[in-house]
């Protein structure tokens, strides 16, 4: 018997995938109906990735622009909710990259306070939202794995439930539990890589 949730979220991917066949059919306002359903969803999530609002804005019109062009290759019935994630969660990472490729912030760039704030970050104490903390987690959450990468951001950065993510990325709830308790660990560790990485430079 299905719940009252799993109805209204059976006639989302109806609605939604209706405006995608107009889409295709070259409906351009039906594209303009699925960026006002989702854009609050893709701006929390490019929002969780970057600091600066024009970053946030520049990825959110990418992810949407990528997504305009896959449309062809949407899955029919298939909720929009979480193909749109996919491809915005992909987008910031590869805004992260990018960034780090440039060397933007550097450890001899940060003022004494920022470096003890990251040191806290690491070592598991509370730190104020900084440039240098947020910094440091986003260098440690780039060495993990993709998928490991978009359980957090949608568990930790967006507020989602295990179930929740579950259905964004195709597994249980108990495998997303696994999946971040292990990838928690595993940024707590790269963290500590990369301070000690920064350290030996002071």
């Amino acid at each position: 018997m299905d719940t009252p949730s799993a109805g209204l979220a059976n006639a989302n991917a109806s609605q939604d995938w209706d405006l995608v066949q107009r889409c295709l059919q070259g409906d351009s306002m039906a594209f303009a109906d699925l960026v006002r359903r989702y854009e609050r969803l893709v701006f929390r999530i490019a929002g969780g990735f970057l600091r600066d609002r024009g970053e946030v804005e520049d990825v959110a019109q990418e992810a949407f622009l990528k997504a305009y062009e896959a449309l062809s290759g949407f899955r029919a019935g298939a909720p929009f909710g979480p193909w749109i994630a996919q491809i915005a969660t992909r987008t910031c990472y590869d805004r992260l990259r990018a960034r780090q490729r440039r060397g933007e912030v550097a450890w001899d760039d940060l003022s004494l306070s920022e470096q003890s704030e990251a040191r806290s970050f690491a070592a598991g104490r509370p730190a104020d939202d900084t440039t240098a903390a947020r910094d440091l987690a986003e260098r440690a959450l780039a060495t993990l794995p993709p998928k490991d990468r978009q359980a957090l951001m949608l568990a930790d950065a967006m507020g989602h439930t295990a179930a929740e993510v579950g259905q964004m990325m195709g597994c249980t709830a108990l495998a997303v539990r696994l999946r971040l308790h292990r990838a928690r660990r595993a940024m707590r560790k790269a963290a500590e890589r990369l301070l000690d990485g920064m350290g030996k430079t002071e």
